[in-house]
């Protein structure tokens, strides 16, 4: 008994031949194809984005309140009101800490490259050159502990103080440079010279 379609009805087109182009088998996209998968990329990975980022938005935090004022033999004075960015004073005292901003956040978009692009090249591995920016970046905001924003007008040295923007912008710059030498270690990379024999305290190298 042959199957006959209601009449006004058109009948469906038959399989193509054997050999020849069809749709894949449930009609979605070929396996592979489903975009990035967050899943796929290692927690440390993850660390040293944030830390990255972290540091950014940091520095616009109360990195530096209050100010102490000293005029020599005229007096000094110490003032609360008011707070400013890591990008205050950036030509004064507030050089180390605003590149130390910059460095920290180019780590984390060359880790973003490699994670992301990685068909772009650059002349440097880019974890080791991560690793290097968190490094440089810890390196000038300790220095600017030591450092800060002042104004020298009028004869009187105005130096401003610390506030939470500043420290956990180090602890988060501190956090990664820690997590870019463990990555660096867990995927095979070699440190130049001396540094290549530091503890490897990334683990199994994956």
């Amino acid at each position: 008994m042959t199957f006959q379609p209601p009449p006004g009805e058109t009948p469906p087109p038959p399989p193509p031949p054997p050999g020849q182009w069809g749709p894949p088998p449930g009609g979605g996209q070929p396996a592979g194809s489903g975009g990035f998968d967050p899943k796929t990329v290692n927690t440390l990975d993850w660390g040293i984005l944030g830390a990255g980022v972290l540091a950014f938005l940091f520095s616009f935090i109360d990195f530096y309140d209050g100010a102490s004022i000293d005029c020599g033999g005229r007096g000094s004075a110490s003032y609360n009101g008011g707070s400013a960015s890591a990008w205050h004073d950036v030509f004064g005292g507030g050089f180390f800490s605003w590149f130390a901003m910059v460095f920290a956040v180019a780590g984390g978009v060359l880790v973003a490259l490699e994670l992301f692009s990685p068909q772009v090249k650059l002349p440097v591995a880019n974890r080791l050159g991560a690793l290097a920016l968190f490094a440089a970046a810890a390196v000038f905001e300790i220095i600017g502990i030591f450092v800060t924003p002042g104004d020298s007008g009028f004869g009187c040295d105005v130096s401003l103080d610390h506030g939470f923007g500043f420290w956990a912008s180090l602890i988060v710059i501190l956090a990664g440079l820690v997590l870019s030498l463990m990555r660096l270690q867990q995927t095979g990379g070699k440190l130049p010279g001396a540094l290549g024999n530091l503890p490897n305290i990334g683990g199994p190298q994956r």
